[in-house]
């Protein structure tokens, strides 16, 4: 009797136990646990650690759409009587007609980015990447529509993707495209401030070194051809390899920055060995008529190179004792044969260079960093400037920038008096802006500029009617862009 019920209890403890391990091989009703995107607030705001990674990402971008009018002026009406044909043909080389110019502009643009970091023992790596793209007519075109008379006009409309940023950076390098490292001052006016600006960034080798108490020092190999260096002669057609050397020492404190920069690069023309040069290969290969130009080749042309540099200081000040979120920049630059650091496009009339520098009236005045100064010789143009961005909030939704700055530009003296060149060139550039922002990140400006440009003209005789171009007008803009 024992021993069977010893059976029979043995039996039903297997039974269990079997149908315990069928039950648990049964699909369970029990949901897995979710997994949620983690904030990840080591970078800052906008962070979230890419799921089942160290990695933490951050997407963001705007949009923009601006609207631009500038009334049609007049710079120049040719008076054949007192001025030399030579001299009329710099003039209208420069001076679109009244009636010819455009007035309205139209510009929307979209730009998104894209930074990733992983912690590693030797500071976080990061990759970063911006791209934008714009749709722009009118003055804002980035293409020019040239009319029959060879005038630039800004009737086109262009759509392009730039890659603004493309760089990896870990250990205090930077490998492949960002901000250039010169340049400092805010992005406040897009193309338009009196000071440098690179928009689309710049290829680059860089390292910066902490040094410690705020100091910091960065070192950097740049493009050459995104300096937008323009070269002996309107073509362009010399070579424009080289390295563009910049360096700068900053200083970081809770009251604002300042900031010491400086930059080198070489600056590219055409030679022979007996010593002649000229813009273009054609000026060796036949006769040109231009006077101060080789007209035959007897030797091999090949490229020579002269020497720039620029050098520079900028300032930030936070002012809460004026406003929450008050701050005043400063900036005031030298540049030998490197103009490209005084003014964006480093052309004298650069209130706007991408919309074909019409700002001015229709002035259309491109210089280069180096000119001919006679059959055989080169040298460096020279500039300077000094510039001031205010920003005041009269209220968390309201807020107004004021930027002023002065300009001058000083080509060498013409050792050949029959050759017409550009002279000194003086630029006084003015803006206000009111801007009002509804939401975080949302922006609605209205931007009123004022501009003043004032050209010679040397190496000639026949300036009796005047001593150059001299324009004077305004612009107003109108902006919404939504940050995200």
């Amino acid at each position: 009797m024992n021993i069977m019920k010893s059976a029979l209890l043995g039996t039903a403890a297997t039974l269990v136990a079997v149908a315990g391990a069928q039950a648990a091989d049964l699909p369970s009703k029990k949901a897995a646990p979710a997994t949620y995107v983690k904030i990840c607030d080591a970078y800052g705001a906008g962070f979230f650690y890419i799921p089942g990674t160290e990695t933490c990402l951050h997407v963001g971008g705007y949009v923009r759409a601006e609207y631009q009018y500038t009334p049609a002026v007049n710079t120049y009406t040719p008076k054949a009587e007192t001025v030399a044909a030579t001299l009329q043909s710099v003039y209208a080389a420069a001076a679109i007609p009244k009636n010819l110019q455009d007035t309205m502009g139209y510009e929307v643009r979209g730009r998104i980015e894209v930074d990733a970091r992983t912690p590693t023992s030797m500071g976080p790596a990061r990759t970063f990447v911006r791209l934008r793209t714009a749709s722009t007519s009118g003055i804002r075109a980035s293409v020019a529509q040239v009319n029959a008379g060879g005038m630039a006009l800004g009737a086109a409309t262009s759509a392009a993707i730039t890659l603004e940023a493309a760089m990896v950076q870990w250990a205090g390098f930077t490998f492949g495209r960002g901000s250039e490292n010169y340049a400092m001052m805010p992005g406040i006016m897009y193309g338009g401030a009196p000071w440098a600006g690179f928009p689309s960034g710049m290829n680059q080798l860089a390292y910066t070194q902490n040094l410690g108490g705020g100091f910091s020092a960065t070192i950097a190999l740049e493009d050459r051809r995104d300096t937008f260096v323009q070269t002996l002669g309107a073509t362009n057609s010399t070579p424009t390899n080289g390295i563009v050397y910049v360096g700068n020492i900053r200083l970081d404190q809770a009251w604002g920055m300042a900031a010491v920069h400086a930059l080198a690069m070489p600056n590219s023309y055409y030679k022979n060995a007996t010593g002649q040069v000229g813009p273009t290969m054609a000026d060796f290969s036949a006769d040109t008529g231009l006077t101060a130009s080789p007209t035959t080749s007897t030797t091999a042309v090949s490229t020579a190179m002269k020497q720039g540099y620029a050098i520079g200081a900028t300032v930030n000040l936070k002012l809460p004792m004026i406003g929450a979120g008050d701050n005043l920049w400063l900036t005031a630059n030298y540049s030998d044969g490197a103009i490209s650091t005084i003014l964006g496009g480093a052309t004298l009339n650069a209130v706007n260079t991408v919309s074909q520098n019409r700002l001015l009236g229709g002035v259309f005045r491109s210089l280069t960093n180096i000119v001919q100064t006679s059959q055989t010789s080169v040298d460096n143009v020279t500039a300077w400037n000094v510039g001031g961005l205010f920003t005041h909030y009269w209220a968390p939704q309201w807020r107004s920038n004021f930027v002023a700055g002065y300009v001058e530009i000083i080509p060498p003296t013409k050792e050949t008096a029959s050759i017409q060149q550009w002279g000194k060139g003086q630029l006084q550039n003015y803006m206000g802006s009111l801007i009002y922002s509804p939401a975080k990140d949302l922006d609605i400006g209205l931007e009123l500029q004022y501009a003043q440009l004032k050209n010679k003209v040397q190496g000639t005789t026949a300036l009796t009617d005047a001593t150059g171009l001299k324009a004077t007008n305004w612009s107003t803009k109108l902006r919404v862009e939504r940050n995200f």
